[in-house]
């Protein structure tokens, strides 16, 4: 199957239609704004996919739509952060199904480690199902390290340091392996 990727690289509003079936993969790194995904005809799959690093006082504020309003489509966002030092990153998510869209499926999910003590982080995912023939889920988790992983990769004869440049690599290993799977490559 073809797969459509839509890198995403502007910042404020962006607004993406898509009106013809397929497979279709959207990636975005480190943008603030308001992402409005419209799911416009039936046998659409969108995977959304959004990277985010925060060092020094970086500020990120990001509002994701995915906006379902044919039948039988689906929509999967994922969006994973890792914070350092000061930043800061605003959150908010939202699935609708418009009436119309029986038998739609739509998935959100943010989550996000917290490396400082200084960093921010708020994360709300929200859904407006006004169809009954659905399949939608969402969720959010904002966590630090485990220590207990630091500890056991430290009796492997890893130092601190790397151990934990270990856990936040596998964390956010995630994004770049689910479009690494259709042939493409992020920076």
């Amino acid at each position: 199957m073809k797969v459509n990727f839509i890198n995403l690289n502007k910042t404020n509003q962006e607004k993406v239609i898509i009106v013809k079936p397929g497979k279709y993969i959207v990636f975005f790194q480190n943008l603030s704004g308001r992402f409005i995904f419209e799911l416009k005809t039936k046998g659409i799959e969108l995977d959304i996919l959004g990277l985010y690093i925060g060092k020094a006082q970086n500020r990120f504020n990001l509002e994701t739509i995915q906006r379902h309003i044919a039948p039988e489509s689906k929509s999967n966002l994922l969006i994973k952060g890792v914070f350092y030092d000061e930043s800061k990153f605003v959150y908010q998510g939202l699935i609708r199904i418009e009436k119309e869209a029986q038998k739609s499926k739509a998935y959100q999910k943010n989550q996000n480690l917290i490396i400082s003590e200084k960093c921010f982080v708020d994360s709300r995912p929200f859904l407006e199902i006004l169809a009954n023939d659905v399949y939608c889920t969402h969720g959010s988790t904002t966590g630090k390290l485990n220590q207990e992983e630091i500890y056991y990769l430290q009796t492997r004869s890893l130092a601190k340091k790397a151990a934990e440049e270990l856990l936040i690599e596998g964390f956010i290993q995630e994004i770049p392996a689910k479009i690494k799977q259709y042939g493409y490559k992020i920076h």
